[in-house]
């Protein structure tokens, strides 16, 4: 993937973590924009590699679960994988940067 394509997708998959993930609740403070830019990368792989909606929900649990270290993921699972799968991905998506 050309190296412009791979940031849009990566501003857009942190774009669906902000709006639609945000298992902690702040997005509703503008400050704390980049509190899930961390994430992106691991998301973006799981995307372009094709992995299944169950490997990225269980991606996501466990960062909830385990790096966050909350009792229950807090956030509509369905709902952020079908907004991740909306991200459109150039028909190329190989990592070429």
């Amino acid at each position: 993937m050309e190296k412009y394509a791979a940031r849009r997708v990566k501003q857009e998959i942190e774009r669906v973590l902000w709006e639609v993930w945000d298992p902690i609740g702040i997005n509703k403070f503008p400050n704390a924009r980049g509190e899930y830019g961390m994430y992106v990368n691991g998301v973006f792989e799981l995307l372009t590699s094709g992995a299944s909606d169950e490997s990225i929900t269980q991606h996501l649990i466990r960062i909830t679960t385990d790096r966050m270290e909350l009792d229950s993921p807090g956030f509509s699972v369905g709902r952020t994988v079908s907004a991740l799968r909306a991200i459109p991905l150039p028909s190329d998506s190989t990592c070429g940067f």
